[in-house]
């Protein structure tokens, strides 16, 4: 039988693709026109045997995938928390370089000095914390292995922000600190 999405020789009774990991609900068995019958002694050719892997059970396969999706969706999710951030950095960055004197009012005098640095900073902070979780994103669904360190940082960090910063933190966690996702990781780095 072979993969009707890669074309590789699968074993009968194989639910995984050995190759490209997909399902084979598609797959298409050899015909026996299309090739003639071989001996049961007969080793399968070269080119066969090198697309095969040894990791034939569906267990192995089904993890890769599952890692690999969740990065995917990982990168995805803070790509747009990231870009939802940025949104009130910018807004506090201009408001503390506009000088708009309706929102020192609720401020003492002696603050109306300090209003609009305090702001600016903020403002600074949040964008920058915030552009870093873009290319973080962007890096994580590349599988680079900076992005991965730099997306545990961001996520210590936004642990802090109720609601959304802390679930998108803990699904962090959960899905860069599972078994085997350090050593998957890095093999989706190396396949690149």
């Amino acid at each position: 039988m072979f993969c009707g999405h890669c074309g590789a020789l699968v074993q009968a009774g194989q639910v995984f693709c050995s190759n490209c990991g997909q399902a084979l609900t598609g797959a298409v068995a050899s015909s026996p026109a299309a090739s003639p019958p071989s001996a049961p002694s007969a080793a399968p050719p070269p080119s066969l045997t090198a697309q095969t892997s040894p990791m034939s059970s569906s267990t192995a396969v089904a993890k890769p995938s599952r890692v690999a999706q969740d990065i995917r969706v990982l990168g995805i999710l803070w790509i747009i928390y990231s870009a939802l951030r940025l949104i009130p950095g910018m807004a506090m960055l201009v408001l503390g370089r506009a000088h708009f004197p309706f929102l020192l009012a609720p401020f003492p005098v002696r603050l109306h000095g300090l209003a609009g640095p305090l702001l600016s900073m903020l403002g600074l902070t949040f964008s920058g914390l915030a552009i870093a979780g873009i290319i973080a994103g962007l890096g994580l669904m590349s599988y680079n292995s900076w992005a991965r360190i730099l997306i545990i940082i961001l996520a210590c960090i936004n642990l802090i922000h109720i609601p959304f910063g802390t679930a998108l933190s803990i699904f962090t966690f959960w899905v860069l600190s599972s078994s085997g996702a350090e050593r998957e990781f890095q093999r989706l780095h190396a396949s690149q």
